[in-house]
């Protein structure tokens, strides 16, 4: 008797599983409505506002100057209005009050409410911190640049083998329309709150993936196959540091 009940609470939550995994990999049918510029589709849950368009081509710019950047793959990208949409992807991993995620084979992108023609996200509370820098443009660029990551590592790999420092501040260097080395290497190095990591803005990590490739000369592949680790990244930083 008990283990009958075990068999069907356990088919139950394959069932439930199944059920999920295939809205994250199939969600098109939430979402009315779509914009297509080249290989980025955007849903959404209305009618897409005009800047759609500046806003796309201006992800594309920025996503083509990676490395990574395969141009006959479809990105595809899912921006709600209504929360339920976003709840019933991000409550069961309990990714509901990040800005977005990236997952699946497909390697979807989910996106919290935003104002798109607004260029801009809705924070789950107050006020984004460095909203300047990142809008709608920089989320959807960022959460795109997991998705290539993951094309060329894998996801295990991603998660395995990448330092948390490489898995968030190469996305954000090719998602930031710019950024102030020196400026953000003081901010560093006065222990000042949006270089830390306790943020949660990822400039920290953005700073040593800046300092390895623009300043040290460093390849992509060779950090996607062997990057240092954050201690190590730390040393080259002190020593630039000085230097300078």
């Amino acid at each position: 008797m008990i283990l009958n009940k075990l068999k069907w609470i356990s088919v139950f939550f394959i069932l439930v599983f199944s059920g999920y995994w295939s809205i994250l990999e199939f969600p098109s049918f939430l979402y009315s409505h779509k914009y297509i510029n080249k290989n980025l589709v955007i849903h959404s849950d209305e009618v897409l506002p005009q800047n759609i368009k500046s806003i796309t081509d201006e992800v594309l710019m920025r996503l083509k100057k990676s490395e990574l950047y395969i141009p006959n793959k479809t990105y595809n990208v899912y921006i709600p209005t209504d929360y339920w949409r976003w709840g019933l992807v991000s409550m069961p991993i309990g990714y509901q009050h990040v800005g977005a995620f990236c997952i699946g084979y497909n390697h979807n992108v989910f996106f919290r409410p935003s104002v798109i023609a607004e260029n801009r996200i809705i924070p789950p509370w107050g006020e984004l911190a460095d909203s300047k820098e990142r809008d709608l443009v920089y989320f959807i660029t960022h959460e795109l640049g997991h998705a290539m990551i993951f094309d060329r590592v894998g996801v295990i790999s991603n998660f395995t083998e990448l330092p948390q420092w490489m898995q968030e501040g190469y996305p954000d260097y090719i998602a930031k329309e710019s950024f102030d080395f020196e400026d953000n290497l003081q901010q560093f190095k006065n222990n000042e709150w949006r270089l830390t990591e306790e943020s949660g803005l990822y400039v920290q990590y953005h700073l040593f993936v800046s300092l390895l490739i623009d300043k040290k000369g460093y390849k992509l592949e060779e950090l996607l196959k062997n990057a240092p680790s954050k201690t190590e990244v730390i040393k080259i930083l002190e020593s630039y540091s000085v230097k300078k």
